[in-house]
């Protein structure tokens, strides 16, 4: 569905990005209201791969309220926002856990996509085929954090009230999305309310490539 990286998201967060692998085959939300707890891993050879450490996280979805600018066949579009409809969905992982060791609270972001299986009756998942990098939101400039992260995590808040995984990650994130996100009050919203951004985000399909 989403299947395009950010091109001023991934300049930004390019130095500080790792894979992420999610685990196992999971659902995702096909309503905007809706979020889903799930774990990733990094490659196995790494000194914190997978059989060594893991991560845990939600998958959020978002819509696009702000107008972007798409590479079509050599000509830059402008789509205009399609608030409502969702756009893509976007990881954020908060822990980091290694055997032998406390969780470590952490704070990392990246859109992944999702695929839909020839066969499949449960619509679109994630798996271990929809790797994506993730950026440390603690180590991106104020002006780079992307306009799906704050929808995200107002996202989270509005569900924290009767989603306990929600209302789980808000709390151990609690001082990192303070730091990222200075304004917020932390407090379960009613509904979700994101301030439409006037900006035109740049997108290149060639990224994945």
């Amino acid at each position: 569905m989403f299947d395009f990286l950010n091109a001023v998201y991934l300049a930004a967060i390019l130095f500080s990005s790792i894979t992420m692998y999610p685990v196992g085959e999971t659902a995702v939300p096909s309503q905007l209201n809706g979020a889903v707890e799930l774990r990733f891993v990094r490659e196995w050879w790494r000194d914190d791969g997978d059989g060594k450490c893991s991560y845990a996280g939600m998958v959020v979805p978002f819509d696009r309220t702000w107008p972007e600018e798409v590479d079509r066949g050599g000509e830059r579009v402008i789509l205009p926002p399609e608030p409502g409809k969702i756009a893509g969905y976007v990881a954020i992982i908060n822990r980091k856990t290694c055997k032998g060791k406390e969780a470590e609270v952490i704070l990392r972001a990246g859109m992944l996509r999702t695929r839909t299986l020839l066969f499949g009756s449960r619509g679109p998942q994630v798996d271990k085929h929809t790797f994506f990098p993730a950026g440390d939101m603690l180590e991106t400039p104020a002006d780079k954090v992307q306009p799906w992260f704050p929808q995200v995590v107002k996202r989270l808040e509005h569900l924290s009230g009767q989603d306990d995984a929600a209302k789980a990650f808000l709390a151990t994130s609690a001082s990192e999305l303070a730091t990222v996100l200075p304004g917020r009050n932390g407090k379960p919203q009613a509904t979700v309310q994101v301030q439409e951004s006037t900006d035109t985000v740049t997108s290149d399909n060639q990224l994945l490539n």
